[in-house]
């Protein structure tokens, strides 16, 4: 995919497209969180039991708020495979914890969101059935 992208790969006009469009979407923030919370009033939820409506807000609370942090820089992407992966770079998954709680710029941002869509550890989880070498 990133030779697609022309002879710049990633660092070129695509970075330059994320940025703009990162930086619209936390300058309307207000207006898509807006959008978002009549899913924790939906009257249909209320129809159900009240354990699963309960669990339903909850769910849906815990998403708006991960939707707001993303919004503001923090970058909380959590590996599910953490414990089963040993990392090769020096780290420890302590240190990466707390990076990830820091609020980016935008640049940072776009450049973590690139980190780790071209990261060979996430691409080798991809389902195979979408067939990559065709």
């Amino acid at each position: 995919m990133v030779d697609a992208l022309g002879p710049s790969g990633v660092d070129g006009m695509y970075t330059g497209a994320l940025i703009e469009s990162m930086s619209t979407l936390r300058k309307n923030k207000d207006t898509l969180l807006s959008v978002l919370e009549p899913f924790l009033k939906d009257p249909v939820i209320n129809l159900k039991s009240n354990k699963s409506s309960e669990k339903y807000k909850d769910s849906a609370r815990d998403s708006i708020a991960k939707i707001e942090g993303r919004l503001n820089g923090v970058y909380n992407l959590k590996n599910p495979n953490k414990k089963k992966v040993k990392r090769q770079d020096g780290y420890s998954n302590s240190e990466d914890d707390h990076a990830n709680s820091t609020p980016l710029s935008v640049e940072g941002q776009v450049q973590k969101m690139i980190m780790e869509a071209t990261s060979h550890e996430n691409l080798v989880q991809v389902y195979i059935g979408w067939m990559p070498w065709i």
